[in-house]
C-alpha cells in the first residue's frame, strides 16, 4: 500500500489529510522536531503544529519532555486502542444524550416523529422500519448485528440495495454462526453478496444510514430491546467511526477457523 492510500486509511479515522500526512511522517521517530517534521510530511509550516497538537490529544503522537519540544508517533497498534477507546467512550455519551432526549422530548406522541424527528421503535416494527430503512439508503447502509437475530438475512434485499449503488456492509456476531436456525442463512448471505465480516462481540446492534441517521439499540432491565431513530448526522458519524473501528479487527468468512463451517454443516 502507497502512501496516498495510508493517508485515505487514516483518514477514514477521521484524521485531517495533515493529520494522516504528519502521523505517517512521526512513524518511527522517537524524537523529532517540528522542523524535522515538516520536512518529512511535506506540510506547510503553519499546519504542523496544529496537527501534532490534534494527534496528541487523540493518542496518535506523545510530546517528549526535554528543553525543546520533540514528538514520537504512537505505534499504530497502541494508536488504533487509543482511537477505539475515544470512540467508544463518545458513543457511550451520545447513547445517554439520545436516551435521556427521547425522555425529554416535546410532548409529541413517541411513535410520532414530532419536531426533533426522533422516535421510539418497539419490538413489533423492528422489521418494518428496517425494511424501510434500506429503501431509503441511497450511499451507504451499515448494519451491526448482535445475538440473539432479530431480522432474518434477506440476500435478494441485500443485492438490490447493492445494484442500485449502496455500499452495504454487515457486521455479525461469529456465534451467530452456530446459531441452529439462522446459521447457516448467515453464511449462505455472506457467501453471497461478500460486504460481512465477523467479530466476536458486538457491543450493541445499530444501523447507520447514509452517515445521516442512527439506529440504536435500547435495553431495557426486563431484558426487551427497542429502537431509537434519531435523524442526526453527528450522532451518525459517531456510530459510523465506531463501525469501521470493529470492522478493521473482524473477519471475513474465508478467515474465520473450519469449525464454524462444520458447525452450520452439521
Amino acid at each position: 500500500m502507497n502512501r496516498e492510500q495510508w493517508i485515505q486509511k487514516l483518514k477514514q479515522m477521521g484524521l485531517s489529510g495533515y493529520e494522516a500526512q504528519v502521523y505517517l511522517a512521526l512513524l518511527g521517530e522517537t524524537r523529532a522536531p517540528a522542523s524535522r517534521v515538516v520536512r518529512k510530511s511535506g506540510v506547510p509550516q503553519s499546519k504542523v503544529y496544529g496537527a501534532l497538537s490534534s494527534l496528541i490529544e487523540r493518542g496518535f503522537a506523545e510530546l517528549v519532555l526535554g528543553d525543546v519540544k520533540l514528538y514520537r508517533g504512537i505505534p499504530p497498534r497502541q494508536a488504533f486502542d487509543n482511537y477505539r477507546r475515544q470512540v467508544e467512550d463518545s458513543l457511550s455519551e451520545s447513547q445517554g444524550a439520545m436516551a435521556e432526549l427521547e425522555e425529554h422530548a416535546p410532548d409529541a406522541p413517541s411513535d410520532d416523529p414530532g419536531s426533533l424527528g426522533i422516535r421510539l421503535v418497539r419490538p413489533a416494527q423492528i422489521q418494518t422500519v428496517f425494511e424501510d430503512a434500506m429503501a431509503s439508503a441511497s450511499k451507504e447502509f451499515l448494519v451491526a448485528v448482535k445475538s440473539p437475530l432479530i431480522v432474518a438475512p434477506d440476500t435478494a434485499s441485500d443485492q438490490a440495495m447493492i445494484e442500485r449503488g449502496v455500499k452495504l456492509r454487515y457486521l455479525v456476531e461469529t456465534r451467530l454462526l452456530r446459531d441452529p436456525v439462522h446459521g447457516a442463512a448467515l453464511m449462505r448471505n455472506a457467501e453471497e453478496i461478500g460486504c460481512v465480516r465477523f467479530i466476536d462481540h458486538v457491543p450493541l446492534r445499530f444501523i447507520v444510514i447514509d452517515r445521516a441517521t442512527a439506529m440504536i439499540e435500547l435495553a431495557e432491565n426486563d431484558g426487551s430491546t427497542m429502537g431509537l431513530v434519531v435523524p442526526n448526522s453527528g450522532l451518525a458519524e459517531n456510530m459510523h467511526l465506531l463501525f469501521n473501528s470493529l470492522w478493521v479487527r473482524a473477519r471475513t468468512l474465508e478467515e474465520l477457523p473450519a469449525e464454524f463451517r462444520e458447525a452450520v454443516a452439521s
